[in-house]
C-alpha cells in the first residue's frame, strides 16, 4: 500500500487476538463429538476478596459513592472536568473510554477547522488544536504528528503525553516495516529507529511522564496496562533509562511553558479520582518519582471494576 492508516496499524494486534479466537473456535467445533472440550483454567482467574463491591457502569459507581455519604454525580462531573482541562476524553470515570477523537469534547468545535486556523489556535496555546493538527498528520508525515503532539504537550496537554507514546511504541514496531511502502514513513521510521534514546525507552518515559505530572488519577487500567506492556519490553538499563528520562521530559516542559509564559502544571488534586489499586506499584522506576499532584491528604476506597481488576476511589478535600 502507498500510505498507512495509522489505526490500521494501531489495531493490528488487536486483529490478530481475534483470529486467534476465530480459530480456536473453528478447531472447537471440528473437535470430535465424544471429545471432551478443554475445562477453562479457573486458578488463571483474579481472586478478589468477595466484600469488595462490583462496580462495572456509571449508575452503580455513582450508587455506590452515594452510599459512601458523597454526592456521587457531582463527584463524578468534576472528575470528567479534571481529565478534560489536561486534554483526556470525555469518556466513562469507571470503564472503558470511548473512543477517544469521537468523545473529546475539546475536538467538537474544531472538527471541520481547516489546518491554517488550527495551527494559528495552536500557536495560541490550545492543546486540543494541536492534538487534532497531530491526528491529521498521522496518515502522511508521522515526523510531523509527533512535533504536534509536541506542542500539544507544551500546550498543557498530558492526554499528549500518552498519544506520543503509543505512537511510538507503534513505529517501534519491526513488523511495521512490511507495511509500509511511503518513501515519508520509510525516512521517518528511519529517524525515529536511530534517535536516541530507543523509541520503545522514550514511549514508556512519556507515558510516565503523564503519571508525574498529572498524579495516580490519570493511571487506569489502560494505561497500567500501557507502562506493562513496555516495561516488559526493556532490560533493567533501559528501564532506568526510561524513569530518568520522563524526569527529563517533565522537566523539559516545565521550563518550556515557564518561557512561553504559560501556567506551570497544576498540583490540586481533583475531589475524585480513579486508579488502579496500588498505582504505586505499577510504576517501574526503581526510586519511585513522586507524582506533582499529590494524592497524600486523600482516602481511598477499593472496587473491582471491570477486567475484572482492583481499582481505588480516591477522596481529596478541597479548598473550596
Amino acid at each position: 500500500m502507498s500510505r498507512t492508516n495509522i489505526s490500521i496499524l494501531l489495531a493490528t494486534a488487536l486483529l490478530g487476538v481475534l483470529l486467534w479466537i476465530v480459530i480456536s473456535i473453528v478447531k472447537d467445533v471440528a473437535r470430535a463429538p465424544d471429545e471432551p472440550l478443554p475445562m477453562p483454567d479457573e486458578s488463571a482467574a483474579p481472586v478478589f476478596d468477595p466484600d469488595l463491591p462490583r462496580i462495572s457502569t456509571h449508575n452503580e459507581f455513582v450508587s455506590w459513592l452515594n452510599d459512601l455519604g458523597q454526592p456521587g454525580e457531582q463527584l463524578v462531573e468534576q472528575f470528567r472536568q479534571w481529565l478534560q482541562l489536561q486534554g483526556f476524553p470525555n469518556g466513562p470515570v469507571v470503564g472503558r473510554w470511548d473512543n477517544w477523537i469521537h468523545s473529546h469534547d475539546n475536538f467538537s468545535e474544531l472538527g471541520t477547522t481547516n489546518d491554517s486556523e488550527l495551527i494559528l489556535a495552536a500557536g495560541q496555546g490550545s492543546s486540543s488544536a494541536a492534538e487534532l493538527l497531530a491526528e491529521r498528520s498521522l496518515n502522511s508525515d508521522p515526523l510531523a504528528a509527533l512535533e504536534w503532539y509536541d506542542q500539544a504537550i507544551i500546550n498543557g496537554s498530558v492526554h499528549a503525553m500518552v498519544r506520543v507514546s503509543d505512537l511510538l511504541m507503534t513505529l517501534s514496531s519491526p513488523e511495521l516495516e512490511s507495511f509500509v511502502s511511503d518513501l515519508n514513513w520509510e525516512m521517518a521510521l528511519l529517524k525515529i529507529n536511530r534517535d536516541s534514546p530507543a523509541p520503545l525507552e522514550r514511549a514508556l518515559a512519556w507515558a510516565i511522564a503523564a503519571v508525574i505530572v498529572s498524579g495516580y488519577g490519570i493511571l487506569d487500567d489502560n494505561h497500567a496496562a500501557r507502562i506493562a506492556t513496555l516495561s516488559e519490553q526493556l532490560d533493567a538499563a533501559e528501564l532506568e533509562r526510561a524513569c530518568s528520562t520522563a524526569q527529563d521530559y517533565v522537566l523539559e516542559t516545565v521550563t518550556v511553558r515557564r518561557r512561553q509564559g504559560g501556567a506551570l502544571f497544576s498540583t490540586e488534586p481533583p475531589p475524585l479520582a480513579v486508579s488502579v489499586a496500588e498505582p504505586a506499584t505499577a510504576m517501574p522506576c526503581k526510586v519511585p518519582v513522586m507524582p506533582l499532584v499529590s494524592m497524600a491528604g486523600c482516602t481511598h476506597h477499593t472496587f473491582v471494576g471491570i477486567g475484572p481488576q482492583r481499582m481505588f476511589a480516591w477522596l481529596c478535600p478541597t479548598n473550596d
